[in-house]
């Protein structure tokens, strides 16, 4: 069988299970590491027994609804590949803007933390583009670690993480941050029901849902920030798109000497929750 009729067959099959079938195109470039222009140039050929196998197991897990990043065991973010895996999430585009954000806002020498670090995406992509910061990593769960630093290794980013909950593992060292960055669990488990089946089935729970309607780990890092933040110091959170107005108001009433903005993603949604550390 030829490439191109295996890939008819193959988008044939992920449409009948209602998946999206541009899938298969991914699918194939990744698992033989090929490029646009290689995967063009060998549609006409014979498919070899493994290449067929191979490709064969991944498009069945597509069909079950398994990501395709998972199915590859990478995806991009920030113009770069990363190794991922069912332990961390995927990286998502808004992600890349909370990221832009915080670049922004923060100075280009100092120590920052990247909470909840997942795949280490966020952590790695400030070293790259700001190289003379020094960048801290938390993650509560060690298997994130384990990814995190493949991923820091692999982009040669030199980054100090630690397993930690929260602001915990900076507050027992007395750590003074020049920045901090964090995209924590803030789902509410009442919206697994408009939640796709991908997302809810494949992907691990730890990143994605917290407790008081997705608000408990903001409220507290919030708590945390006295002990940990230098005045002046910029603040950053991912936030959920119906999320910015009662956070905001959260955090205003703990502190209300600071100034809150609540940024919108390139859909329109709430996005970045942004301030500076500013003591009374």
């Amino acid at each position: 069988m030829k490439f191109n009729q295996w890939v008819e067959i193959g988008r044939q099959r992920l449409e009948e299970n209602h998946c999206e079938p541009a899938q298969i195109d991914w699918l194939i470039m990744d698992m033989l590491n090929w490029s646009r222009t290689t995967y063009l140039l060998n549609l006409q050929e014979e498919m070899t027994i493994e290449a067929h196998h191979m490709l064969e197991q991944g498009l069945a897990r597509l069909i079950k609804g398994e990501p395709v990043q998972y199915v590859v065991g990478k995806a991009a973010f920030f113009n770069r590949e990363y190794k991922v895996s069912k332990d961390v999430l995927i990286p998502r585009p808004e992600t890349e803007e909370v990221v832009m954000k915080f670049m922004e806002m923060v100075p280009l020498s100092g120590h920052v933390a990247d909470i909840g670090t997942g795949s280490g995406i966020i952590a790695i992509t400030l070293k790259k583009e700001l190289p003379t910061l020094n960048v801290l990593a938390t993650d509560i769960s060690k298997d994130a670690l384990n990814i995190a630093e493949f991923n820091a290794q692999s982009h040669g980013a030199d980054i100090r993480f630690v397993l930690g909950d929260t602001l915990k593992p900076l507050i027992s060292e007395n750590i003074q941050l020049d920045g901090l960055i964090s995209n924590p669990p803030y789902i509410c488990q009442s919206e697994q029901d408009f939640m796709s089946k991908s997302t809810l089935n494949f992907e691990p729970h730890i990143a994605l849902f917290a407790k008081e309607n997705g608000l408990h780990i903001y409220r507290t890092l919030f708590e945390q920030l006295p002990k940990v933040m230098k005045h002046g110091a910029p603040v950053v959170f991912e936030i959920g798109f119906q999320q910015g107005t009662i956070l905001k108001n959260l955090l205003l009433a703990m502190y209300p000497q600071l100034d809150v903005n609540i940024t919108a993603d390139i859909n329109g949604n709430d996005r970045i929750l942004s301030f500076k550390w500013c003591v009374k």
